[in-house]
């Protein structure tokens, strides 16, 4: 049977510290208040049995459902209905089990006293510490309904630019695979079927050198294929290394043609977040911290970790970003804007709306570019092949004619 682990408020008042055995969370918590008690906190202890609640928790919680549940809880409490009773309205209705598992907590710790953000501390993993400190922003303001409609419309922009990023790659992609899988299939079928009438002879240059490309991909194709995983395992694991992720986040936004959806797009979300973050109320230094904490290029993290240790030492924002050389001068010239007119939010809302059509028209200017270079190169690819074994089967016919 499973074990819970509880903090709760006993008769006499005084804070209890315990571990109850039950069938479900929901027992567990029926017993407890049966005996008179208030329960704060409650959670399954870890068992190494496995069982389904087990292999729950393993399952992911997608940003979309994170986002969808901020909507219609946003709905919930602006109709009204108490924020445990909206909580326990959509764990009924969530399909995801880990998910509910955290909203069933939330709603007991809201039950035995606590906020909405002291509630969803123990599951930053989930909902992240920046939505934690906005809904904590709202809770203070006495504005939660507009700062859980703010988070839904973050976490959906969040998801669609994510999406987007996705999306522009996924093309590319799948034309590189689809070039080297025809590739594989005519060194490692077509051409050898060739050799048998072609080798032995005197063959042109390129002839030759598919027969060898073939001949090498027929003897040594599980250490090549080896040697192919080994190098990717070693790039994932450099990447691992501070000084080689700076590095590689450093260069990769000044490659052509992508290295600009790179650029916009940790520009987008940076400035998406800040705005939303201002919008609730959270200071200036707070909420600068916070954005760069979502930025995932470790070369622009670090140079807005710089800026925010600037304004935090009274610089003003437009001048701890006069140096830096990763916004375009566009964003910095809104941010002066926007101080003098005390509308710092409102500027950042513009840049992420500006930024975010000029990574549509960077993507769309991509994919008219790489879609042509793409086929042209697989054309080349096959024509090169065809090229050498004709050749091969012209300078045949050639000797047997002597």
């Amino acid at each position: 049977m499973p074990s819970f682990r509880y903090r709760a408020i006993d008769n006499a008042g005084e804070r209890v510290k315990d571990t109850i055995e039950a069938a479900e969370m929901a027992v567990a918590v029926e017993r407890l208040r049966s005996r008179g008690m208030i329960v704060t906190e409650i959670d399954e202890v870890e068992s190494s049995a496995a069982s389904g609640d087990g292999l729950a928790r393993l399952l992911p919680i997608r940003a979309k459902e994170v986002a969808l549940f901020f909507r219609m809880f946003s709905a919930l409490v602006k109709s009204n209905i108490p924020i445990s009773e909206g909580i326990g309205i959509l764990c009924d209705q969530t399909d995801n089990k880990r998910l509910r598992q955290v909203l069933d907590n939330v709603k007991l710790r809201i039950e035995g006293g606590m906020p909405l953000s002291e509630a969803m501390e123990p599951h930053q993993r989930v909902f992240g510490e920046m939505i934690i400190k906005m809904v904590k922003a709202g809770e203070l303001g006495g504005m939660l309904d507009i700062i859980l409609e703010r988070i839904a419309d973050f976490l959906e922009s969040r998801a669609a630019l994510r999406a987007k990023m996705i999306t522009s790659l996924i093309y590319p992609s799948v034309v590189v695979v689809v070039t080297l899988g025809v590739v594989i299939f005519l060194v490692t079928f077509v051409i050898p079927k060739f050799t048998i009438l072609l080798g032995g002879r005197k063959l042109p240059a390129n002839t030759q050198f598919l027969l060898d490309a073939a001949d090498l991909f027929k003897n040594h194709g599980g250490t090549l294929a080896v040697a192919s995983v080994a190098l990717i395992a070693g790039f994932f694991m450099l990447m691992m290394l501070p000084d080689f992720r700076l590095l590689f986040d450093r260069h990769k936004i000044r490659l052509p043609v992508i290295g600009q959806i790179f650029r916009y797009g940790v520009v987008v979300q940076f400035a998406n977040t800040l705005s939303s973050l201002l919008q609730s109320g959270i200071t200036l230094v707070d909420a600068l911290k916070a954005a760069g904490d979502t930025i995932t290029n470790e070369s622009v993290k670090r140079q807005m970790a710089e800026v925010t240790e600037k304004v935090a030492g009274g610089v003003p924002l437009s001048a701890a970003m006069a140096h830096d050389r990763f916004f375009p001068p566009m964003v910095r010239a809104l941010v002066t804007v926007g101080e003098y007119s005390g509308l710092l939010d409102e500027s950042w809302e513009a840049i992420g709306q500006i930024c975010d059509k000029i990574l549509r028209d960077r993507i769309a200017r991509m994919s008219a570019i790489i879609e042509p270079v793409l086929i042209i190169t697989l054309g080349t690819v096959v024509g090169y092949v065809a090229w050498g074994l004709i050749s091969g089967m012209l300078s045949l016919y050639g000797s047997a004619g002597k």
